[in-house]
This record gives structure tokens, C-alpha cells and sequence, in this order.
């Protein structure tokens, strides 16, 4: 593989969100709980993804979780990032009489294909 095939994927956005939605997708489709915890590179692992994981493209799925902290529907505390049945509040209170659209969406999808078209309407 050459340099500059290897370097691409780390500059492809799109590529870095589809990784992101499908480990998204396979966590909480996995989950038997009501909230799965996780990191970026966690992530990365659940979309089987984590091979050669280079700082800069951590650093795209961070923004990528960030921006989906930003619209609600994942929480961040000091390390990890939550995304949970219901909907987490901005300060960290769970409530119960409104379910997380993203949550639903993974648990009913069998592809990440519908959860990459989302995530790509909530982030880009």
C-alpha cells in the first residue's frame, strides 16, 4: 500500500464518520443495559476500525462525539463518552419521559447504513 493511499484515509472525513456511526451502531446494538460508555478509540474498535490508529484520526472522532455531545444525544463526562436510552441533560441527569432518537435509530437498524446517513445530517 502506498503512502499516499494510507494517508488518505486519515484525511477522508466521511470515511472517519461512516467508522464512527458503525461503531456507534454495533455498541449499542450489543448493549443489553440501557447506556454504553466509551472512548474514541473504543469506538474505532467496535467498527473494527482500530488497527494503525494515528493521533489525528482520534482526534476526527473526537470532534465527530463532540459535535453529537453538542446536539444532544451523547453524554461526555471527564474521560468517557455515554450515550444512553434516554435522554442525558446537559448536566448529566437522566430523563426518562424522553427516549434518544440515536439509541432507538441503532437498535432497530440491521446496518449502520441509516445510522451514517444521521450522523452525517447531525455533524457535517
Amino acid at each position: 500500500m502506498s503512502t499516499r493511499q494510507r494517508t488518505t484515509s486519515y484525511a477522508n472525513f466521511s470515511q472517519v464518520l461512516a467508522q464512527v456511526a458503525t461503531g456507534l451502531w454495533k455498541a449499542i446494538k450489543e448493549a443489553r443495559g440501557n447506556c454504553v460508555s466509551f472512548t474514541p478509540k473504543k469506538i474505532l474498535q467496535y467498527a473494527g476500525a482500530d488497527e494503525d490508529v494515528k493521533p489525528i484520526k482520534l482526534t476526527l472522532v473526537r470532534y465527530i462525539l463532540d459535535e453529537l455531545v453538542k446536539k444532544d444525544v451523547l453524554y461526555k463526562d471527564d474521560k468517557r463518552y455515554k450515550i444512553c436510552k434516554y435522554i442525558v441533560t446537559s448536566d448529566g441527569k437522566i430523563c426518562t419521559d424522553e427516549k434518544n432518537p440515536l439509541w432507538e435509530l441503532c437498535k432497530a437498524a440491521d446496518s449502520p447504513d441509516e445510522v451514517i446517513k444521521v450522523l452525517s445530517q447531525l455533524v457535517e
